[in-house]
């Protein structure tokens, strides 16, 4: 098991919305202990969970994670500043576009960016 990122959030949960979630079962997630969709993205994953009619994780209750201890893999290791400087500028806006990333995402990671030890943005 891969370890927790440790990201400043501060109340912030974007990235439990609209983003699929996927489940990726070769770093250890049991797909099927998890309510979930199945959505298969080559070499990446074979279900996502399952979203709330207004777009949120099912999983997201008053605005907090209610599997925390059990976390898919993606929630553990998931860091919007390192999502958000891993991707060129178009890079970006063809993932928006294309509906696999949500702007507010990048746009939280990058409001973050100074909160990245070793960061030189």
């Amino acid at each position: 098991m891969r370890p927790r990122a440790t990201v400043p959030c501060g109340g912030c949960h974007l990235c439990c919305h609209g983003d699929a979630i996927m489940l990726l079962p070769d770093e250890g997630d049991d797909v099927a202990s998890y309510d979930h969709e199945i959505v298969t993205l080559p070499g990446v994953g074979t279900g996502a969970i399952l979203k709330k009619t207004d777009g949120h994780c099912v999983y997201l209750i008053d605005g907090r994670c209610s599997i925390w201890e059990r976390a898919p893999t993606i929630c553990r290791v998931f860091d919007c500043r390192r999502w958000y400087l891993s991707k060129t500028r178009p890079e970006r806006r063809r993932m928006v576009k294309a509906g696999f990333a949500d702007q507010a995402v990048f746009d939280a990671g990058r409001d973050r960016l100074s909160t990245l030890e070793g960061d030189t943005a």
